[in-house]
């Protein structure tokens, strides 16, 4: 598209775009024009169809206003490779130029905040991979949905797991062929094993930190309640009068506050039944001081009496 086609559209809405912009600047001081002034070619032009009757003047200002939020959120100021890197992706889907534009571009955006940044160019590269296989917006939705929770976010799993199971066939087997995932895969929070684990089995330990000025958020010495575990929320924690949702699986960990505030009860010091977890755990932790444990075949967390955090001991894939 002609640059000329989206600069008259901004042009002839130039109050409406310019209270946009100062409406950001009077909530977030940091916004910075410079950088909207920067992106505002390379981003339109990302996006722009070849014909000005291609592109409406609804879709133009809606662009305008994703862009300042981006700028808001400072996401330009991040890698730039990165920036590039989702730009490129989007313009890879033929259907995302068309009238789904602004949907697919925020449902990106709002998926990509969550990613830890480390592992935000490794998910762009995964969802372009397979704009070759993918036809529909719905379909782009679930790949967003599939690979967040592959990039360590577990609260995602039983979402991807259900939704996967309607792409089509052969979209579902271009995933397994370049990225290991399937059905199976997201059924389970750990890998299956065939059989009672081994002490050969590959074991995994994961510390996942409770204590505030660490990252954490348990302003109290943590405990797993058992007792309250439902299939919305597999793993309870409590926190002196405070109750957390605890997501974790191979992929990654995230601690979820809830409403709910419950009255504070002594627990009895648990101990660990299955010898084999008792062995790789006693090698790592002082079995005296576990003060509750979550156990199955696949996996073990603990607490101590004494720590803020919460341990994790599971079977790798070998």
């Amino acid at each position: 598209m002609n640059p000329l086609f989206w600069k008259e559209i901004l042009l002839k809405n130039r109050d409406h775009c310019n209270h946009l912009v100062l409406t950001e600047k009077k909530t977030n001081p940091n916004f910075s024009e410079d950088v909207l002034s920067e992106n505002l070619v390379p981003f339109f032009t990302t996006f722009s169809p070849a014909k000005k009757e291609e592109i409406n003047e609804e879709t133009v200002l809606s662009l305008f206003q994703i862009l300042v939020t981006l700028v808001s959120k400072n996401f330009f100021k991040q890698n730039p490779q990165l920036t590039h890197l989702f730009l490129e992706t989007l313009s890879s889907y033929d259907f995302v130029k068309n009238e789904n534009l602004t949907e697919c571009i925020s449902y990106l955006v709002n998926t990509l905040v969550k990613v830890e940044g480390s592992k935000k160019e490794i998910f762009l590269k995964r969802i372009q991979s397979f704009s070759k296989f993918t036809s529909t917006v719905e379909e782009w939705k679930i790949l967003l949905t599939v690979f967040a929770w592959a990039s360590g976010k577990p609260e995602y799993r039983e979402e991807a797991k259900t939704k996967f199971k309607i792409l089509p066939l052969t979209l579902k087997e271009q995933i397994q062929s370049i990225v290991g995932i399937d059905e199976e895969t997201l059924s389970y929070p750990f890998p299956k094993k065939k059989g009672p684990p081994k002490e050969t089995d590959p074991i995994l330990f994961r510390v996942i930190p409770g204590y505030t000025l660490f990252g954490g958020q348990f302003q109290e010495v943590p405990k797993l309640n058992s007792n309250l575990q439902t299939e919305s929320d597999p793993f309870v924690v409590t926190s002196g009068l405070n109750q957390f949702t605890l997501y974790l699986d191979q992929f990654g960990t995230n601690i979820i506050s809830k409403e709910k505030v419950l009255v504070s009860e002594k627990q009895k010091i648990v101990t660990i039944q299955s010898s084999f977890w008792k062995l790789i755990v006693s090698k790592k932790l002082d079995l005296k001081q576990i003060a509750s444990v979550v156990e199955s075949e696949e996996f073990i967390l603990c607490t101590l009496q004494n720590s803020y955090n919460l341990y994790l001991f599971y079977l790798g894939s070998k």
